[in-house]
């Protein structure tokens, strides 16, 4: 068990194996949650789009959470959520979707959907580790 502190965020303590799988077509926002999880001691698996996603959680079966960007070009995060959430190998992990878009109703589809919890950009990373360590205790890993 590791212990970290990040601005403001609470000591924690969690195994140093938790891998997260950080999903956003837009390469600086990808870099910030790479930054942000990285800083809190997770390992980071950064994926581009919808489709090389799903390609990596198939080779890291033990990705613990997904932290999945909505709008994306060829397969969009709620695309990625409905396949996520109808194969019972990953139907169980948390995720936690970001976007730009704050349309209640976008919001309420992505709910319904399953997801975890719903996180406008911009967010601090204060913010994104709660999350991240909120979704974990749900699932008892932390």
């Amino acid at each position: 068990m590791a212990k970290v502190r990040i601005k403001g965020v609470q000591m924690l303590n969690f195994p140093k194996n938790i891998k997260i799988l950080a999903v956003d077509d837009d390469a600086f926002n990808l870099d910030i949650l790479t930054e942000y999880l990285s800083m809190a001691g997770y390992e980071v698996i950064p994926a581009d789009d919808g489709d090389v996603a799903l390609t990596k959680l198939e080779q890291n079966p033990d990705i613990s959470i997904i932290i999945l960007d909505r709008m994306m070009p060829r397969m969009d995060g709620m695309a990625v959520l409905k396949i996520l959430k109808s194969d019972p190998r990953f139907s169980d992990i948390p995720v936690i979707m970001q976007t730009a878009v704050v349309a209640p109703e976008l919001k309420f589809e992505a709910v319904n959907l399953g997801v975890y919890q719903y996180l406008t950009k911009p967010y601090q990373d204060k913010i994104l580790v709660d999350l991240v360590n909120s979704a974990l205790d749900s699932i008892q890993i932390h």
